[in-house]
């Protein structure tokens, strides 16, 4: 993936050209935001609830979470194999200079190392995340290596979802309509750890960007061995059509969005 600039932090959207705001108003005694229904979902930022989301999810799924004093989240199962953290402060790995907040992984045994690792940046919204963190939670195997032809299959609901094949790399490479959304089968940077001993194995790509020149909106990147289960859940949720609740949106996606209330 090529190099860009981070991601700005959310800001309101403008109901209209003449309209200060989206779904806020000032003042002492403003009453509650309004919820507007936006789709496409993947351009539809996340309201800065990803973290509380996501932990609610894995805490839903009779998951531990320890908080450190920096507001760090680590979470783990009954059997601390299944892990997921939240390092906002601390990332350790930048996904086109944006930093990964989510990481997710999975182990054979407590004193292994993980077997697989995914990461989600600050601004993905949490739909997606929670879609992959639920299946990691309840599938019941999350450890056993993917075959090839399971995970080019991990893209399948983009396909049913009417996304177009790249024409180069039809098998591998899936556009949202408009080129607003791609998710890749493909080599990943080196930064991206997992078990797998080959350099050259491929793992997925996905991101969000509109093709006018913004900002890339978030990005995904799923090591080699991560479950193809655990992907087409993410995939599934990805291409859903269904509009998402949101409050404030990421800058530069108005023209692409659908907004009602």
């Amino acid at each position: 993936m090529a190099r860009r600039r981070p991601y700005l932090s959310p800001a309101p959207m403008d109901r209209s050209p003449d309209s200060p705001s989206f779904g806020e108003s000032g003042g002492e005694h403003a009453p509650r935001p309004v919820r507007y229904r936006v789709s496409p979902r993947y351009l539809a930022g996340n309201d800065g609830e990803l973290a509380e989301q996501v932990r609610r999810t894995l805490i839903g799924n009779q998951w531990t979470c320890w908080t450190t004093r920096h507001q760090e989240l680590h979470l783990f199962d009954a059997e601390q194999l299944r892990l997921a953290e939240h390092l906002p402060l601390t990332p350790q790995l930048l996904l086109d200079d944006d930093p990964v907040v989510w990481q997710f992984s999975a182990r054979v045994h407590r004193e292994a190392l993980p077997s697989w690792n995914t990461y989600f940046t600050a601004n993905t919204p949490h739909e997606l995340v929670t879609a992959f963190a639920t299946a990691l939670a309840t599938e019941p195997d999350v450890t056993t290596p993917t075959g090839c032809y399971e995970a080019r299959s991990a893209l399948g609901p983009l396909s049913r979802a009417g996304w177009a094949p790249d024409p180069t790399d039809p098998a591998r490479t899936y556009y949202a309509p408009q080129l607003l959304a791609c998710v890749t089968f493909r080599r990943l940077p080196p930064e991206i750890e997992d078990s797998n001993p080959l350099p050259s194995a491929p793992g997925w790509l996905a991101w969000a960007e509109p093709p006018d020149g913004a900002l890339r909106q978030w990005a995904a990147a799923f090591s080699p061995s991560t479950p193809a289960s655990l992907v087409t859940r993410f995939c599934s949720a990805l291409a859903d059509p269904t509009p998402v609740c949101r409050v404030r949106l990421p800058p530069g996606t108005s023209e692409h969005l659908t907004v009602s209330l």
